[in-house]
């Protein structure tokens, strides 16, 4: 496999296909960078991008043609002793040489640091993993602890229902046990307070009548209507039907006041 030179400017490495300027110290660069570099001075040296040495002389740095046609190959080296020519074809493959070593050198280069740096994410990736365990090894924990937890609550919520659902319903037997006491105690008063009223108003017509017993001797004149006043008045006065004369009355508690009917 035919190995493609790159541009030796820093952070570039770019392939050279068609054309390159290369210096005597065996370095070439891409088109781009050789223009802003090579540019002679009044003092008219130069300096190689990657290795600093002065080019002074004419032929210290020039703008090489990678794909020669054929005229050019066969006139190049016309005319040149053998010697000569491999002497320039030694010096160009040492050139090509020192390319490619320093390709190796630089890939080299590159694939150490890609070791090191894998080897430190290597070991940082270590480092999470085993933090990542003991954090998953603490979560299992937390997650025991807390189911078992959640069981306890849970068991605890069931008797709070179940307590709940007996109040409840001793609850309602005591609403239902009211209302029934309720109803009960609205009747119940009504005829208790209507015989107390009739207790007490017979009491109060026995013991008027057992004052007026004592004063002075009762007579008892039941009348059938309201003129019935108007004509005792006014007539002369007769024998009643009963008198009814004691001292000291005899009567039971519960007297009734009830007028003759007609």
């Amino acid at each position: 496999m035919t190995l493609d030179m790159v541009c030796n400017f820093r952070k570039c490495r770019r392939s050279l296909s068609s054309q390159a300027w290369v210096t005597t110290c065996s370095h070439a660069f891409c088109v781009e960078h050789g223009k802003r570099e090579f540019k002679r001075n009044a003092e008219n040296s130069l300096t190689c991008p990657a290795c600093g040495n002065e080019l002074r002389d004419k032929f210290d740095v020039i703008q090489a043609d990678l794909h020669p046609n054929e005229t050019f190959k066969s006139i190049v080296l016309a005319g040149m002793k053998p010697d000569t020519i491999m002497d320039i074809a030694m010096r160009a493959m040492s050139f090509w040489s020192y390319q490619v070593e320093q390709e190796t050198l630089y890939q080299e280069s590159l694939a150490k640091h890609t070791r090191e740096k894998l080897q430190c994410l290597e070991e940082i990736h270590t480092l999470n993993l085993q933090k990542l365990k003991a954090e998953l090894e603490t979560c299992k924990r937390k997650i025991a602890t807390m189911q078992t937890e959640y069981n306890k609550k849970r068991k605890q919520a069931d008797e709070l229902t179940s307590a709940l659902e007996e109040k409840s319903r001793k609850l309602q037997k005591l609403t239902f046990q009211l209302e029934a006491q309720k109803r009960k105690g609205i009747h119940v008063p009504e005829e208790f307070e209507s015989s107390n009223k009739n207790q007490s108003k017979c009491m109060d017509v026995s013991d008027l009548v057992g004052q007026r017993a004592v004063s002075e001797a009762f007579v008892f004149r039941p009348a059938k209507d309201t003129n019935a006043e108007t004509h005792a008045i006014c007539s002369p006065p007769r024998t009643p039907l009963f008198d009814f004369r004691r001292k000291k009355p005899h009567h039971q508690p519960n007297f009734q006041f009830r007028p003759l009917s007609s």
